[in-house]
């Protein structure tokens, strides 16, 4: 509003200038054609003794004329013939047409007429056709003023009468509490407001749906650590109560082991914080090009220990030297957790291939193995957090892996599915399809 209103007070004085300007071209025009008239009308008449040189009486000054209009008359030579104001002393030239000369201080416009026997010269002051043009463009100004009184007026009664709804949703939203998080009502909202509306209802959907989210994720990360921080304390009740070694041996292994399992929970925990709280692109590190034979590499090297303690036959395959556009960490973090759920749920002796390859030109990372696999069934809520499938066969794990995988692969716009494993029919295939680089 100050905007509008600022630009129309400063439009209401450019348009007088404008209205100055233009009256003042539009009186040059005429007055330089008064001159001409009067200067050929002087030229046709007679002057031999019909003027006087010195007028008998005083002249009425040029200034007090509303014309000011200044006449002289001279002879070929110069000698001067007749002056309607003596004390104006201008320039004798015999060049015809219009000019402009300074005299008595004063600048003019002068008409010359060139005659036979004679040189009339008409002039006005420029002065005189200025204050012309101010009579004729400050008339505007008071109706302009008016005007922009009157249109700032309706524009804040036009602004407050708009701007009522507006209003009426933010008391609606101020009286919300942090806990109501219900759409607003479209009814009686304006046309104009509807896209903001509507926007602000996609928001505050997205974020119920988003704390929902965190208070099942706090809810079940309460309950998978209960029962490990339980396992801990009472083998650490056995230990103080217990006075045989090996009894105290076996009890300090099974610590170990569960503090281990409570740390792998954390970690994983901590990770599908990071990969859910990074899908935003505004929070997330750059994307750049990553070489996915030497990430399979690295991956299969990092568990290849782990693998020989379980006796299973873990392997890279590269056979294509694959491009993807991706966060290094985040998919060597997808990775990661393939092999080691693989690992974990593969019985001693298995095989477990992970693959570098192309589906139609996109880059993808298959991770194959030969066990129990997992049911055709189960295969859409294996992603959830904490959920564990019926062929764990005992296996131990935190439930967050692929869940993790699934908030990474949806991070980088891939494409995430489970196949039956080798051949078609034991085991698991797990296969991430990425975008193939620009």
């Amino acid at each position: 509003m100050i905007w509008v209103i600022g630009a129309l007070a400063l439009s209401a004085p450019m348009l007088v200038l404008v209205a100055y300007s233009v009256s003042l071209n539009e009186i040059d025009d005429v007055l330089d054609d008064g001159l001409r008239q009067t200067a050929l009308l002087l030229a046709d008449r007679d002057l031999t003794g019909a003027f006087p040189t010195q007028p008998a009486a005083s002249a009425v000054p040029y200034g007090d004329t509303e014309s000011m209009l200044v006449a002289i008359a001279r002879r070929p030579d110069g000698v001067q013939l007749f002056s309607s104001q003596p004390d104006v002393a201008l320039r004798f030239a015999a060049t015809p047409g219009a000019s402009v000369q300074t005299a008595n201080g004063t600048s003019w416009h002068v008409f010359t007429v060139v005659q036979r026997d004679r040189v009339v010269q008409v002039a006005q002051p420029v002065a005189a056709r200025r204050e012309l043009a101010r009579e004729s463009a400050s008339p505007l100004l008071v109706p302009l003023l008016a005007l922009i009184a009157m249109t700032g007026g309706l524009l804040v009664f036009a602004l407050r009468r708009g701007i009522q709804p507006l209003d009426a949703v933010n008391v609606a939203l101020r009286q919300r509490s942090e806990t109501s998080l219900a759409p607003l009502e479209l009814r009686d909202v304006p046309l104009e407001m509807l896209p903001l509306v509507r926007t602000l209802n996609d928001l505050l959907i997205r974020l119920d749906t988003a704390f929902e989210m965190q208070r099942h994720f706090v809810a079940d990360a309460a309950h998978e650590l209960r029962s490990p921080v339980t396992a801990l304390q009472l083998q650490v009740q056995l230990l103080e109560r217990s006075n045989d070694l090996a009894e105290q041996a076996q009890a300090t292994a099974e610590l170990t082991a569960g503090i281990a399992r409570v740390r792998h929970l954390i970690e994983q925990l901590l990770n599908l914080s990071r990969a859910t709280t990074e899908r935003d692109a505004s929070a997330a590190p750059a994307f750049e090009l990553v070489r996915l034979g030497d990430l399979v590499r690295n991956v299969v090297v990092r568990h290849s220990a782990q693998a020989e303690q379980r006796h299973i036959d873990l392997g890279a395959s590269v056979q294509a030297d694959a491009l993807a556009q991706g966060n290094p960490f985040q998919l060597e973090m997808l990775l990661s957790n393939l092999v080691d759920n693989a690992l974990r749920y593969t019985p001693p002796g298995g095989v477990i291939d992970v693959v570098v390859d192309t589906v139609e030109g996109a880059p993808t990372l298959r991770v194959i193995d030969n066990g129990p696999g997992i049911p055709a069934e189960e295969r859409e809520r294996v992603f959830d957090r904490f959920y564990r499938g019926q062929n764990s066969g005992g296996a131990i794990g935190s439930g967050l892996g692929l869940a993790i995988v699934k908030a990474i692969a949806d991070r980088h716009g891939a494409t995430l599915s489970l196949h039956a494993g080798r051949d078609g029919t034991a085991g698991l295939e797990v296969r991430v399809v990425l975008r193939a680089p620009a």
